[in-house]
This record gives structure tokens, C-alpha cells and sequence, in this order.
């Protein structure tokens, strides 16, 4: 039993750190970080980040927020369809002016086409 262990022992200490083949290129390690990363953005620049000169959000009708306290509001909705999350106000079924640049949905909510453009 003693020389089986043994045995496994050794053929595993031989395997470990082998060159790997294939052309010499490591496929299981550490990558580089990917240039649309590289900067800390996740890609999906809506609305939030540090690093931008778009004008800083203030709470308006359809900025982007993550919760009702960002929003003069108080109003803050996911719109998970159009994949986005934005400041909003209740409007009246069919009455679209008090929504501005969008409409008001079956739900009493004015839905925009997008979020403004702009940083928390």
C-alpha cells in the first residue's frame, strides 16, 4: 500500500509545472483586462462613473438613479424592457404632456425612449 502512495506521490510531482503544449501559450491563467474595461467601466455607461464629461444628474425626469431618494420625485423605475432604471413621475393613461420626451404607460408612468444623459 506504502508504494502505491508513494508511487501517486511521485507521478504527480512530475506533472506539476510541466510547460504546457499546444504552442507554448498558458490557456487556464490570469488574463489582461479587457481595453473596453481597462478603465473600470462596466460597459454600460448609463448614467453612472466619475470619469465623464457628461453634466452631473440632478434628480430631474428621466435621469438614471438606483433608488427613489435620487429623484426630486421620488419616483425612481426600472424599466426593465428598455434597460433602464430613471427618475419618473405618475401621469394619467393617454395623457402623454406631462411626461415630456415620453409617454405614459397602461401603468400611470410616464416611460421614456431613453435616460438623460448624464453622472451621478
Amino acid at each position: 500500500m506504502k508504494a502505491l502512495l508513494v508511487a501517486l506521490v511521485f507521478a504527480a510531482g512530475c506533472t506539476v509545472g510541466d510547460p504546457p503544449t499546444g504552442g507554448g501559450v498558458p490557456t487556464g491563467g490570469p488574463t489582461a483586462p479587457d481595453a473596453s474595461t481597462a478603465s473600470g467601466s462596466n460597459g454600460n455607461n448609463n448614467g453612472s462613473g466619475s470619469n465623464s464629461s457628461l453634466p452631473a444628474c440632478t434628480g430631474a425626469l428621466y435621469d438614471p438613479c438606483t433608488d427613489n431618494t435620487q429623484c426630486m420625485s421620488g419616483n425612481c423605475k426600472a424599466f426593465g424592457g428598455a434597460g433602464i432604471q430613471v427618475c419618473t413621475v405618475t401621469c394619467t393613461v393617454g395623457d402623454n404632456p406631462p411626461c415630456g420626451a415620453g409617454t405614459c404607460n397602461n401603468m400611470g408612468i410616464c416611460k421614456p425612449n431613453a435616460a438623460n444623459s448624464c453622472t451621478r
